[in-house]
């Protein structure tokens, strides 16, 4: 079993000055100092002119996670996050994502697009949470879904905030 989810981001600004910001590695420390929780860390951060490969760690606070969670991970939920971004030949972005959670046999992976739209920028996000654990697994892949998805809201916001004092 599995748990879809999707995210859906627009800018202001066009899909070039977007995707800029978010393989910055300015950016992307900044941007776990305030919101990865505890012992955040841009373990990887890789751009060329063909796109970029960034791995990051945040977590969860264990006072937010429900007690289905807290029996597997014992303390706060740690996510290990790979994304890959390839710049495409008609000016946007693409690529993956692949989150794993610590303590808990299950990942989250899918695709990601950023592309011009009107005067701005659009991201959209699509994918699926599994968490096999017998009984409880679809419960836990929503919470993951969940945080993930509260995350990139937040993640939307500091970004936008960032472009704005450019």
């Amino acid at each position: 079993m599995s748990t879809r989810i999707a995210h859906r981001a627009t800018w202001d600004v066009p899909a070039e000055e977007v995707y800029a910001e978010l393989v910055d590695g300015d950016h992307l420390r900044a941007r776990l100092e305030e919101l990865g929780g505890k012992d955040p860390a841009l373990v990887e951060h890789s751009v060329d002119a063909s796109g970029a490969r960034l791995e990051l760690r945040h977590s969860v606070p264990v006072e937010f996670l429900p007690t289905a969670v807290r029996r597997f991970t014992g303390d706060d939920l740690v996510l290990d996050r790979v994304e890959t971004w390839r710049v495409r030949t008609d000016g946007g972005y693409d690529g993956t994502f692949e989150v794993t959670v610590r303590g808990l046999p299950g990942t989250m992976t899918g695709t990601q697009e950023l592309t011009d739209s009107g005067g701005g920028a659009v991201t959209e996000i699509q994918g699926e949470a599994t968490v096999s654990v017998p009984m409880v697994g679809g419960r836990i892949e929503k919470v993951v879904v969940e945080q993930v998805g509260a995350l990139l809201d937040a993640e939307d916001a500091f970004t936008r905030r960032r472009l704005e004092k450019r």
